[in-house]
């Protein structure tokens, strides 16, 4: 079996689960856990990752100061 590694980032949007739920996916429903992640990728697809798993392979966009943040205030340029 060989590893290989995109060479290009993957932009997703991410939203960690309070409650269990169940969520449809392209390869069916999927359990999801308190703490797990739902993934949705850059072509709409959904997927579910545990939390330890997310933590070691994805990071945050940076922000920078002129983008509104619902915690602060933006100021401009």
């Amino acid at each position: 079996m060989s590893a290989f590694r995109t060479c290009r980032p993957l932009v997703v949007d991410a939203t960690q689960a309070t409650e269990p739920s169940t969520i449809a996916t392209d390869l069916g429903f999927a359990n999801v856990q308190r703490g797990d992640w739902v993934v949705r990728g850059e072509d709409g697809e959904t997927y579910v990752v545990d939390d330890a798993f997310f933590q070691r392979t994805f990071v945050p966009i940076q922000k920078y100061p002129w983008e509104r943040t619902e915690e602060s205030r933006s100021y401009g340029c």
